[in-house]
């Protein structure tokens, strides 16, 4: 018989943490705390789950979820599964396959969860949550706040993905409830629940037989048409991850939310603080996520004997990862117990980590910060009515009943700063409306007053609208504020507004952050925006359909809108920002062996290095040139040097190959749709040497002189 130490001795002596019902009271945090200082990783017995290792603490947490060959999901991601589902969704569902099988279906699910396809679900999705709030604002009476807001905002996007017939929500909804109610974890429990999984299988096979006759642009139609390495999914893998995805994308954003919704109303001055600042809204979502940490629980079992901690895991084991408690680890965040606004850095593990980090991560964030950006416009105070219970679960941590008053800003549908979904608005300059300003036409560059307004107080950009030719025509935007851009609605104007009757109501978002930052998003569906640098060089950055909040590096720019009629353009000025640099490389007291390696580790002396420089040397002498040198004139440019005499052409392909392979990455990477081949890679080597600056005029010292070519 295995002796296996450390022994779980945190908490009460008969507490069981397979138990549903030992998480429906707030005192296993104090017990996820003993844990953490008594016993990191320790053995735990347990009458509902067998044996298994609990990990309490961050670093450990994250070791284990960070080892997928050390570690594997495919015997079971959760405590108490039932092994005939866990044996027959293997390697055919994405939370329980590992390697090959769990890149090939990630593949096939990723595209409807990345920023792009997330953004475009903000129009609707938005709306839905403001027409709810100014509802259950001008009911005046409290609610269910998970029936009635929490648990209906997850729905409303994923149903939306999924392509679930809107007559069909409403059962659908109740069927995940049952399937996932651990509150009975008996045998009439497991009944119920795989009575509801059946259910659940047999909804999404009627919708995947319509959606192959009539395919839509939905999650279930790109499953029922995808072929990843050339072999279609199956109707078992498409049921199978339909009823993954309805778990993780239904039950995370509402046990956040209605957390965040109890802590709110217990909190107040944590309210009135986001309100007050709701440039504070991105920090407040991942320390929600920290704070609620809906997922309790991870499960992995040991492919090999391994040392974690203090605890020696043998092949076969058990682990469980105690998300919450790893999120409160004393070591890794300053007052863990205490839901702090400001708390930057947040390397919370609420959604796992490595190969199967949630993929509905995107979409979770935008959720509760859409529900934050609308509740900061029309919400003064929450109140909690009654007792907030808690469900019983050890799979999953929230709230199963809460009810809820809201006291109005200035009633229903008042807008108290930000517009939907953003943070507070940008002002336009002297005293000019916003939307003002005829729309179209040649630009204005608008020229910062640099530092001030008219008012004398701090202006971080000003943004000349289009189609104006005086400074009435701008608006200022400060640090933390926002403005939006479209063609607006009547009942809802962009902020700026564009003469396109093609575009989307609100296209795209401009934010001024502090030292003269800035970033854009676009919220179109199918346009590309481009940024160019007005300070000349000819350099511009794209910004792609979906993309949120990139950082653009030009001080004085001009953005070009398509639109249906040609091209619409607004210029924007910045402060130039103050810059600052760390005294050192490193602390003072920190021991040089224990830096970090450069990203690129790159040996000048090398003859690896030598080819890099000649591959780059056209663009460093003409940057305006995009010549990549042949492996020819390679070998040419090299011979005259004694360390490169005699060096053949299969020697110069070979030193492309390891540097592409083995030290910038690029090997690595897919190429661009149509484009493959060495001329490509050399493409790539060169564009990432010169980027990051790893070759620069000084090494053409190292070729030899002109005249020995």
């Amino acid at each position: 018989m295995k002796i296996r130490t450390p022994r779980w001795t945190a908490g009460r002596a008969d507490a069981d943490l397979a138990d549903p019902y030992l998480y429906t009271e707030e005192t296993h945090l104090e017990m996820w705390r003993q844990a953490r200082a008594g016993h990191p990783v320790a053995w735990t017995e347990s009458e509902l789950a067998g044996g298994f290792w609990s990990v309490v603490t961050h670093a450990e947490g994250s070791e284990v979820i960070r080892r997928p060959t050390s570690f594997v999901s495919v015997q079971g991601m959760r405590l108490q599964a039932n092994p005939a589902g866990v044996r027959a969704a293997a390697g055919r569902m994405l939370v329980v396959s590992d390697g090959a099988e769990h890149r090939r279906l990630r593949g096939v699910h990723q595209a409807w969860f990345n920023a792009r396809s997330v953004a475009a679900l903000v129009p609707t999705l938005g709306a839905r949550i403001d027409e709810r709030l100014d509802a259950l604002l001008g009911r005046g009476t409290s609610f269910d706040a998970i029936a009635e807001l929490t648990a209906e905002v997850p729905r409303w996007a994923l149903f939306d993905l999924l392509g679930v017939p809107e007559e069909d929500q409403e059962d659908l909804a109740r069927t995940m409830e049952a399937a996932f109610d651990d509150s009975d974890p008996g045998p009439a429990g497991e009944a119920a629940r795989t009575a509801a999984h059946t259910q659940i299988f047999g909804h999404f096979g009627d919708l995947l037989d319509l959606r192959r006759d009539e395919p839509g642009d939905d999650i279930v139609s790109a499953l029922a048409q995808a072929a990843p390495d050339g072999v279609p999914l199956t109707d078992d893998e498409i049921l199978l991850n339909c009823d993954g995805l309805m778990n993780g994308g239904l039950e995370t954003t509402s046990h956040a939310l209605a957390g965040a919704l109890l802590l709110f109303a217990r909190r107040p001055e944590v309210w009135r603080r986001l309100r007050d600042d709701p440039g504070l809204i991105d920090a407040a979502v991942e320390e929600i996520l920290r704070w609620t940490s809906p997922a309790l629980h991870a499960l992995r079992t040991a492919t090999e004997d391994t040392v974690l901690g203090d605890a020696r895991i043998a092949v076969g084991d058990r682990v469980a990862v105690w998300y919450p408690s790893c999120n409160r680890d004393e070591k890794v965040f300053a007052d863990p117990n205490t839901f702090r606004l400001d708390r930057r850095p947040n390397p919370h593990i609420a959604f796992g980590g490595g190969p199967h980090y949630c993929i509905g991560a995107t979409l979770t964030r935008l959720e509760v910060r859409c529900v934050l950006a609308a509740a900061v416009e029309r919400i003064a105070e929450f109140e909690v009515e009654g007792e907030a219970v808690r469900r019983p679960s050890n799979f999953l941590q929230g709230l199963s009943h809460l009810r809820i008053g809201l006291t109005a800003d200035r009633g229903p549908g008042a807008r108290r700063g930000p517009a939907k979904g953003t943070p507070d608005k940008g002002t336009p300059a002297s005293g000019t409306p916003v939307n003002g300003a005829p729309a179209s036409g040649t630009p204005l560059n608008g020229a910062l007053v640099k530092g001030t307004s008219a008012d004398g107080t701090s202006v971080d950009l000003r943004i000349a609208l289009p189609g104006t030719d005086t400074d009435a025509g701008t608006i200022e935007v400060r640090s933390n504020q926002e403005v939006t851009f479209g063609r607006g609605l009547t009942d809802a104007p962009a902020d700026i507004a564009v003469d396109d009757p093609t575009g989307e109501p609100i296209a795209g978002r401009i934010r001024a952050a502090e030292d003269g930052l800035w970033f854009i998003t676009n919220l179109s569906r199918a346009r590309t925006y481009v940024v160019e640098n007005e300070e000349g060089g000819g350099e511009y950055v794209c910004v792609p359909p979906g993309r949120l909040d990139m950082p653009v590096p030009f001080a004085h720019a001009r953005i070009s809108l398509p639109s249906s009629s040609g091209a619409t353009y607004m210029s924007v000025s910045a402060q130039t920002p103050a810059n600052a640099y760390a005294a050192g490389g490193h602390a003072v007291d920190a021991d040089p062996a224990e830096q970090p390696p450069p990203a690129f580790a790159l040996d000048p002396r090398a003859k690896y290095f030598l080819v890099l420089v000649a591959l780059c040397e056209p663009q460093l002498r003409t940057p305006a040139t995009v010549a990549i040198p042949s492996t020819a004139e390679i070998v040419r440019r090299l011979s005259p040097l004694a360390s490169c005499h005699g060096i053949s052409p299969a020697a110069v392909n070979f030193h492309i190959e390891y540097i592409a392979r083995n030290k910038l990455g690029v090997r690595n990477q897919q190429p661009p749709s149509g484009r493959s081949g060495g001329n490509w890679l050399r493409q790539a080597v060169v564009s990432t040497a010169l980027r990051f600056r790893l070759v620069w005029t000084e090494h053409l010292a190292l070729l030899p002189a002109a005249e020995a070519r």
